[in-house]
C-alpha cells in the first residue's frame, strides 16, 4: 500500500517501461532468497494476460492477491489464495467474485481467512469481503455508500478497511463479526484503516478536519487515536503494525526534489518511516532515489517497502530494511533467476517476502507474476550489473500503495 492510484480492482494496468534498463547491483552482494513464481489463474497464457500480483501472506506461507482468469466475454481477474509455499493453483486457489468481473485478496491470517474487495457487477463498484474455508466470500457491506475495501485481518478475525458513507466521504471501519461495520467516526474527515494486529491496535490515514492535509495514526479503543506525525513535511500514511506495536509507512520530509519529467509533481520528497511506540518518526531513507515507503513489519522488526534508486526520478524497486540498513531485493536473488522485482508488498515472521515483479523471457513476452521470496542459508554470488530487458513494473493493479490509496475517493499521488 506507486506512485499512481489505480482505477478498480483488476481494471488496473501496469505502468510500463519499454527498452533496456540497467539495474545498479553490487558485485559483492550474496544472494540471500530463493524466489518461487507463483503464476497465474491463467496458466498457458503469455504477457499481460498471464498477469499476477501478491498483496498478502500469513506465518504458514500462504499468499493472496490478484491474478487474470480466462475469460472470453470481459477481462476478469480474481482474488486468489495459495496452500502453503505453493504457487497458485487454478483448480483450488481461485477465490471467485461477489458475483461481478473481479476480486482481490488483500491480506490473510494464520487461520487462512482472507479480506480484500470483489465487485457485485461487472464494472461495478466494489466491496470490501471476508473469505474463509467454511462460508466462501461473504460481502461486508458498506457505511452507507456505495463501496468498500477490507485491507486486513488479525488473528482474530478482526477486520479493518475503508468504506464510504451516505454522505459521500470514506471513513475507516472495524468489523468483528456482527455484520456490521463499525464506523470509526472519532478520527474525524476521511480515513482509510489499513492494518490491524492482534492486539487490536489500528494504523492507516486520516484527514485532519482544519488542514485537509492526511497524517498516519494508530488507533486502539482503550488509547484512541494518536496522530503520528510526519517527518517534516506535511502528509504521511502509516501503512502496517506488527504485534509489538511497531509502525511502518510513508510521510513527507521538509525538502522537495527536482524530477526529470516536471509533470511528475508534486515534488515533494516522501521517506519510509519507522515509530517504535514513543518519541518521534525514524526516517528509513532510500536507495539513492528521492521517495520510499514501507509497506510491512513483521514481529521481528524486518521491513520491506518500495524505494526509489535514481535521484529525480520516481521509479522505484523492492526493498529490504534491517539493523539500519536498506537493500535492494533485485540484489539479495540469485543473479540468473531472470526476474526484475518491481514491489514488495508483505512479510512473515519466517523472513518470507511477497510482492509482484517481471520475468524477464521474450517467448513468453515478459509475463508479470506474483513472487514469493525465502531466505536461504548459503548465500550464492551474484554477478555484475545486469540489463533488464522488456517491462520494468513500476505498478500494477495497485501495487504499493495504489491498491488501498483508491480508499480516499479520489486519485492521489502516494510515493
Amino acid at each position: 500500500m506507486l506512485k499512481y492510484t489505480l482505477g478498480a480492482t483488476g481494471i488496473g494496468l501496469i505502468a510500463l517501461i519499454m527498452g533496456e534498463v540497467t539495474i545498479p547491483q553490487q558485485a559483492t552482494a550474496a544472494s540471500l532468497y530463493s524466489i518461487t513464481d507463483l503464476g497465474s489463474l491463467n496458466p498457458t497464457a503469455t504477457g499481460f494476460d498471464a498477469f499476477s500480483a501478491a498483496y498478502g501472506i500469513n506465518n504458514a506461507g500462504q499468499v493472496v492477491g490478484n491474478s487474470i482468469v480466462p475469460s472470453t466475454d470481459v477481462f476478469r481477474s480474481n482474488g486468489f489464495r495459495t496452500a502453503p509455499n505453493s504457487a497458485i493453483n487454478p483448480a483450488t486457489d481461485d477465490l471467485g467474485t461477489l458475483g461481478g468481473n473481479s476480486s482481490s485478496g488483500y491480506a490473510i491470517n494464520d487461520f487462512g481467512q482472507v479480506v480484500g474487495e470483489s465487485k457485485k457487477s461487472i464494472y461495478g463498484r466494489d466491496y470490501a469481503f471476508l473469505w474463509s474455508d467454511a462460508t466462501g466470500m461473504q460481502n461486508l457491506g458498506t457505511l452507507g455508500g456505495e463501496s468498500s475495501v477490507a485491507s486486513a485481518i488479525n488473528n482474530l478475525g478482526q477486520v479493518v478497511g475503508s468504506a464510504e458513507t451516505k454522505e459521500g466521504q470514506f471513513h475507516a471501519f472495524f468489523y468483528s463479526g456482527s455484520r456490521v461495520l463499525q464506523d470509526l467516526t472519532t478520527l474525524g474527515g476521511s480515513s482509510s484503516a489499513n492494518d490491524i494486529n492482534d492486539s487490536g491496535q489500528i494504523v492507516g490515514y486520516y484527514t485532519q478536519t482544519q488542514s485537509g492535509q492526511y497524517h498516519p495514526f494508530l488507533y486502539s479503543s482503550s488509547g484512541g487515536l494518536q496522530d503520528l506525525g510526519t517527518l517534516g513535511g506535511e502528509e504521511g500514511v502509516a501503512s502496517a503494525i506488527n504485534n509489538l506495536g511497531q509502525v511502518v509507512g510513508r510521510a513527507d520530509t521538509a525538502a522537495t526534489f527536482e524530477p526529470d519529467d516536471p509533470k511528475e509533481c508534486p515534488c515533494n520528497v516522501r521517506h519510509a518511516f519507522l515509530y517504535s511506540g514513543s518519541g518521534t518518526l525514524q526516517d528509513l531513507g532510500t536507495l539513492g532515489g528521492p521517495n520510499s515507503n514501507a509497506t510491512d513489519i513483521n514481529d521481528f522488526g524486518q521491513i520491506v517497502g518500495n524505494a526509489g534508486y535514481i535521484k529525480g526520478s520516481n521509479v522505484t524497486v523492492p526493498f529490504f530494511y534491517s539493523d539500519g540498513k536498506m537493500s535492494n531485493l533485485n540484489n539479495l536473488i540469485p543473479a540468473n533467476s531472470s526476474w526484475f522485482l518491481g514491489s514488495a508488498d508483505r512479510i512473515n515472521n519466517s523472513g518470507q517476502i511477497v510482492g509482484t515483479g517481471t520475468i524477464q523471457d521474450p517467448e513468453r513476452n515478459y509475463p508479470v507474476h506474483a513472487f514469493l521470496l525465502t531466505p536461504v542459508l548459503e548465500p550464492n554470488p551474484v554477478s555484475e550489473p545486469s540489463i533488464i530487458l522488456g517491462s520494468l513494473t513500476a505498478s500494477a493493479f495497485g501495487i504499493f500503495l495504489g491498491k488501498k490509496s483508491k480508499q480516499q475517493g479520489k486519485a492521489k499521488s502516494i510515493i
